[in-house]
């Protein structure tokens, strides 16, 4: 694959983006006092900022590339990993379990469990959340050094140690509150990027009918039936009969339970958002805000694929 010609205004742009999310983190920093602070924001932000962070925390380099990627690969079918693997969980997070998590006063899901349950009970989930946090984050890294290395011709480890450095000054300058600030800011800068990416995508493949009658000739040639490509539940009935070769009772129990509620009910990475809220209203709200985005992030995430 050829490597994107990049030029001065180009490297002007990422300067400038770098040094603005620095800023954000320096300028919060004088607002870091307490560990309170630190870890929750001294739980002062509106309800629409931390639901914007509680989504763009999930639409990182592996969500943009591995949910691209499984577009092409699955079809339609993949949005149940938005559908029906995130947004009940998300709701049921909001209505029943962040009152628990805010109201408890604690400052986050393990110390939420030491006073539910005892030490060893936090112990263990904050062990196992770092070992899942060290992999998650591995591979997104990966990603985004490994895209650098292609399209742009950088150093693939320079991109690795650039990035980490980066995430981990302004982090610990601002801690959550400059984490959740840059989230936001991310989630735009997604969006404004994938926008026009969709609609030229579109352009190129004929509109929808065109990308719907390219489909037809993968399925058809994989085997499917014609439109296995472009229907999320039609062929959910046996698992010979679609892609992702799974039934619809285990796409339900799978995704809308085990996949679902582990990881939106209890992953301390999304929940933090939440409970940087400044009001049980907000805190409650932030999933569900989160939610709204969720439903129509996969179009723009799927499409160009």
């Amino acid at each position: 694959m050829p490597h994107i010609q990049v030029g001065a205004v180009d490297y002007a742009i990422m300067a400038i983006y770098v040094m603005f999310v620095l800023g954000i983190g320096w300028i919060l920093k004088r607002y870091m006092k307490t560990s309170s602070d630190f870890l929750t924001s001294g739980k002062s932000i509106p309800a629409w900022i931390t639901g914007l962070a509680f989504i763009s925390t999930n639409l990182g380099a592996l969500e943009v590339i591995g949910m691209g990627a499984s577009g092409a690969k699955y079809g339609i079918a993949t949005c149940h990993f938005y559908w029906v693997g995130a947004i009940p969980a998300m709701v049921f997070l909001g209505v029943f379990m962040m009152p628990f998590y805010y109201g408890s006063k604690a400052r986050s899901v393990p110390e939420y469990l030491k006073l539910r349950f005892n030490e060893k009970t936090r112990g263990f989930n904050a062990f196992s959340f770092a070992v899942m946090t060290i992999f998650a984050s591995g591979i997104s890294m990966f990603a985004m050094a490994k895209l650098m290395q292609i399209l742009l011709g950088w150093d693939f480890n320079l991109s690795l140690v650039i990035s980490a450095i980066i995430v981990l000054i302004y982090t610990f300058l601002g801690g959550l509150t400059s984490a959740i600030y840059n989230e936001v800011l991310q989630f735009f800068l997604i969006v404004a990027g994938f926008v026009p990416l969709v609609f030229l995508a579109l352009k190129d493949a004929g509109g929808w009918a065109g990308v719907q009658d390219r489909l037809h000739v993968v399925a058809t040639q994989a085997g499917f039936a014609q439109d296995a490509w472009t229907r999320s539940w039609a062929h959910m009935g046996s698992p010979a009969a679609n892609p992702m070769g799974i039934e619809w009772f285990g796409l339900v129990m799978g995704l809308g339970f085990v996949l679902s509620f582990g990881y939106w009910c209890t992953n301390f990475l999304v929940v933090q958002r939440a409970m940087a809220a400044k009001s049980m209203s907000a805190a409650r709200n932030t999933p569900l805000i989160g939610a709204i985005p969720k439903m129509f992030i996969l179009s723009l995430l799927f499409s160009p694929a």
